[in-house]
């Protein structure tokens, strides 16, 4: 279904029918929504494989996969031009999940008065192809995501929330501040790398920024990436059996409509970890095949079994505090409904 990679995605209802017909009119609207920057999720195609899938007795079509896949949905396309209780039914589900609704529909097509109020915009159409250029300026409008990154752990935290998101790196050089406490330093590089992007988008609309920084903090001092393996052995091995190993997040997190930020969040976040003794073998294992010198302290707690968290957030231990993006996402909602 939706892959979580900056692509655009609508849930695409229409009323069925028994025969091919329905088949080629979705195989039609899926081609021009294609060359508009769309692409689709229909449950008579995808899920009931066109009668052929067998949907378990205890699950029902509407609640347990159209509405799901609604939410995960940039938005909902209705093809209008007949009605249907379903359509009503999936377009109000979305309209109450705060996910834009787009009526398609022949011209000539007679909209209810409630359909009218539930929909962002109504098109009109006698050839399918006039389709294209209304969507492509929806798409253009759309509020993305933007990752200031190119982790590739925290791309996977943000996979991980099923929020749609792009790549656009900061490129930021990653100056600290030693005269300023740890918390400081990290909340200001990671304000950098989210003004950095901001400055590279400030021609683009409605957008959320995601940046974070990380150092670990051990016995009063912090480590950013290792510069050498042996580096790396060395402070792993000086962590080992201690209960006092720090991840310092700094998140910065904006939302933004051209060069104007209209709300941020820029803290640092602290996750407490521990790490277990462990032998020659398994350290040496570790320092081949984990990749040391691209992880903040050598290590990242997501794929170092030896390493557990003791307070705090496992997002703020991975490198990034996920709950504060999650949560601006839900405003960047609001702000495109305003």
């Amino acid at each position: 279904m939706k892959e979580k990679n900056g692509e655009v995605w609508a849930f695409m209802s229409l009323k069925f029918h028994d025969g091919d017909s329905d088949k080629k009119k979705v195989d039609s609207l899926t081609d021009v929504l294609k060359v508009a920057g769309i692409k689709n999720v229909v449950m008579a195609r995808d899920v009931e494989k066109w009668g052929n899938a067998e949907i378990p007795r205890d699950k029902q079509l509407m609640p347990d996969f159209a509405f799901p896949a609604i939410e995960k949905c940039d938005m909902l396309i209705c093809e209008f031009s007949e009605k249907g209780v379903g359509l009503g039914i999936g377009a109000a589900y979305a309209y109450a999940k705060r996910v834009p609704v787009y009526l398609i529909a022949k011209r000539g097509s007679d909209i209810s008065t409630t359909m009218c109020n539930i929909a962002n915009d109504i098109i009109f159409y006698d050839n399918l192809k006039e389709l294209i250029e209304p969507f492509k300026k929806i798409v253009n409008k759309l509020p993305r995501v933007i990752l200031a990154s190119n982790s590739e752990i925290r791309k996977q935290m943000i996979i991980n929330t099923d929020i749609p998101f792009e790549v656009v790196a900061s490129n930021a050089i990653e100056t600290h501040n030693t005269s300023k406490p740890f918390r400081a330093q990290l909340a200001e590089i990671a304000m950098e790398k989210a003004k950095a992007v901001l400055n590279k988008t400030s021609d683009r609309a409605l957008r959320l920024i995601i940046a974070a920084d990380q150092n670990i903090v051990f016995e009063g001092n912090m480590y950013g990436k290792p510069k050498s393996l042996d580096n790396a052995r060395k402070l792993i091995k000086s962590m080992q059996g201690r209960n006092n190993i720090y991840s310092y997040t700094g998140n910065a997190v904006l939302i933004a409509n051209g060069k104007e930020v209209l709300e941020s969040v820029n803290i640092t976040d602290v996750a407490k970890m521990s790490m277990d003794v462990i032998s020659d073998e398994i350290l040496e294992n570790y320092l081949e095949n984990h990749e040391p010198l691209t992880k903040c302290g050598g290590f990242n707690i997501i794929n170092t079994p030896f390493v557990h968290l003791k307070e705090g957030k496992y997002s703020t231990a991975c490198g990034m505090t996920i709950e504060i993006a999650q949560k601006m996402y839900k405003a960047l909602k609001l702000y495109a409904y305003r």
